[in-house]
């Protein structure tokens, strides 16, 4: 039985993720792009995945923003820099996906989720 106002299509997307996530407590810088100066905002990681990364902004922006990530990883000394899009916005919390990942951007990221995955 579902909750009253619960979309069928919903049904077990929680559980249906394509990647595992993995807590990850780091610094995150994002920039936004199209206007003459970037805004870059400072936030924490929250968990990350093969696919993204959530993290925790005092301010943001909307779903569908194109941002650059800088994220500082266990995989590599010097802070990851990724492109993303807000996919999720749930008051300070922000979900982005990856987009356009390089070949060592992905082994940076599958690298990192492998290390996590031992401590948890």
């Amino acid at each position: 039985m579902l909750p009253i106002n619960y979309p069928e299509e919903h049904i077990g997307s929680i559980d249906a993720r394509r990647f595992p996530r993995y807590e990850i407590d780091t610094e995150i810088h994002a920039a936004t792009f199209g206007s003459k100066q970037p805004e870059v905002m400072h936030g924490r990681t929250l968990s990350i995945s093969e696919g993204g990364v959530a993290g925790l902004f005092v301010t943001g922006w909307d779903e569908g923003t194109a941002v650059n990530l800088k994220l500082f990883v266990p995989a590599v000394s010097n802070p990851l820099s990724v492109d993303a899009v807000v996919r999720s916005r749930s008051d300070h919390r922000y979900g982005f996906e990856f987009v356009g990942l390089n070949p060592v951007q992905r082994e940076i990221i599958d690298k990192t989720c492998r290390t996590l995955a031992l401590l948890q």
